[in-house]
């Protein structure tokens, strides 16, 4: 004869205020990463992709694969600061 033994686990309850919390903690994660959206100057996005494009000028003889990932790499980081 066997016998086999089931333990059944006990519910567990989140705790109070744990949904509360999770929905301020992202508001606050959400409401900062707005300000620092607004904080950065487009114009400062465009001397970066310009950088970006005058190092991919010059890896252009020797290695070109490098320098169309670094023109297609600006031409993102323009496109993602004009929203």
């Amino acid at each position: 004869m066997s016998t086999v033994t089931i333990h059944v686990a006990r519910r567990i309850h989140a705790p109070r205020g744990a949904a509360w919390a999770a929905r301020a903690a992202a508001a606050l994660v959400q409401a900062i990463s707005n300000w620092r959206a607004r904080r950065a100057p487009a114009s400062a996005s465009i001397a970066e992709a310009a950088q970006v494009r005058a190092l991919a000028r010059s890896y252009l003889n020797s290695d070109p694969g490098f320098a169309a990932d670094l023109f297609a790499a600006a031409d993102r980081h323009e496109s993602q600061s004009a929203r």
